[in-house]
């Protein structure tokens, strides 16, 4: 009874009457419930009242001359009344409420641990890919579905989990041990395939089945050594291994600008900004989108971050433009020619996986305001190179 009166509203009011013993029994006797009545004087009286009986308190009290006064209210009805005439307080009292019931139900911060060699950016995205983002619910993180997720696309990992822990998901890995190596597995197998064409100069089985000779001239993707060998009544598989070299032509073409843009002395520095919303950008700043030589950007993201090292998808984005004046730079054609001829050479042997270069036809000549390049290489190279099959593959046998 206590609490409905609370929610309906109650009253202290004093009455004054020059008979309070037989003002009060009126009031009893026209149904009206009083609580806790304090006599304050001689001709007054405190006490408290329904909110609904103060109307007919007010009448029976102007009708027999008496005087009341309503003193304060009291209960969750006049509490709730106020809160209505402050509607900011009353918003921001839900939002909270909201938060205090919304908020352990989801997850706010990801963060990894246990990594060392894979990136963590690169587990995160395999983890948003299955679910694990800014705002999931924590009813939806599967740690089995993790798992399998981050595995798949991530073939460094031995092993992965995922526990939430409030509005934390903290995404444990395991990487795979570098000694550990796809021949150590029984399953796999694998062959030595051609990786460019070529005329084979010489080679070295050390295991697996030879499947040429010296001098004979092979295309890409052909198999060299095979991982199976046929043993008459059974087809050993294994890892295939070896060295092969041979004869290889290349054809390259470089170009080279003859002039170029440098810049000089700093004109001016401008800055846009942009607010980034989990994914969607909000441009607070636009521009032509045209830039030229004489103009840079660098470009700055400043998330929020909260004590504890969290960092909420929330960013603001930073443009720095900054313009320069310039000049314009003319190379000379011997300049260009030993630049072109040694910048081909590197990129051919980081093309080879061992290997150097026997004979070259290099011709360079000046057309359209650049320098262009065009070489034929004859290479001595190590054209062998791993592919993993599959078990039942015996290139052509039946096992």
């Amino acid at each position: 009874m206590d609490l409905w009166n609370s929610l309906t509203g109650m009253m202290e009011v004093e009455f004054t009457s020059a008979e309070t013993e037989k003002a009060l029994e009126a009031v009893i006797g026209k149904g009206i419930s009083i609580f806790r009545v304090q006599r304050t004087g001689d001709l007054t009286v405190k006490f408290i009242i329904r909110r609904c009986d103060h109307g007919a308190l007010a009448a029976l009290s102007e009708k027999r001359g008496e005087t009341l006064r309503v003193c304060r209210n009291i209960g969750m009805f006049w509490t709730g009344r106020r809160l209505i005439h402050r509607p900011v307080l009353l918003l921001g009292t839900l939002f909270l409420l909201i938060l205090i019931l919304f908020l352990p139900s989801r997850v706010l911060f990801v963060q990894v641990e246990g990594n060392d060699a894979v990136p963590t950016k690169r587990i995160l995205a395999a983890a948003e890919a299955c679910g694990i983002r800014f705002g999931a619910s924590r009813r939806q993180v599967r740690s089995e579905k993790v798992k399998n997720a981050l595995l798949l696309e991530v073939p460094e990992l031995q092993w992965a989990g995922v526990n939430t822990s409030g509005c934390i998901a903290t995404i444990s890995v395991r990487e795979r041990p570098e000694s550990q190596k796809e021949a150590e597995d029984p399953a796999v197998v694998s062959s030595i395939v051609a990786a460019r064409d070529g005329q084979i100069l010489s080679g070295t089985v050390i295991r697996g089945n030879g499947l040429f000779q010296v001098g004979d001239v092979v295309k890409a993707g052909q198999v060299l050594i095979s991982g199976y060998t046929d043993c008459g009544i059974c087809i050993q598989a294994t890892c295939a291994e070896g060295e092969i070299y041979a004869q290889t032509n290349h054809t390259l073409e470089a170009v080279l600008p003859s002039a170029w843009a440098a810049r000089e002395e700093k004109q001016e520095t401008s800055y846009g900004f942009s607010l980034l919303l989990g994914k969607k950008r909000i441009n607070l700043w636009k521009d032509s989108g045209i830039w030229d030589s004489s103009c840079g950007r660098m470009y700055e993201e400043y998330y929020v971050r909260l004590p504890g090292g969290f960092q909420l998808p929330i960013a603001l984005c930073v443009d720095t433009v900054t313009t320069w004046d310039t000049r314009t730079v003319s190379l000379q054609q011997s300049v260009a020619q030993d630049a072109l001829k040694e910048f081909a050479e590197a990129y051919l042997k980081e093309q080879m996986i061992a290997g150097s270069i026997q004979e070259r036809s290099e011709e360079v000549a000046a057309r359209d305001g650049c320098y262009r390049l065009k070489g034929k290489y004859v290479c001595h190279e190590m054209i062998g190179r791993v592919r993993q099959e599959q078990i039942g593959e015996t290139n052509g046998k039946a096992s």
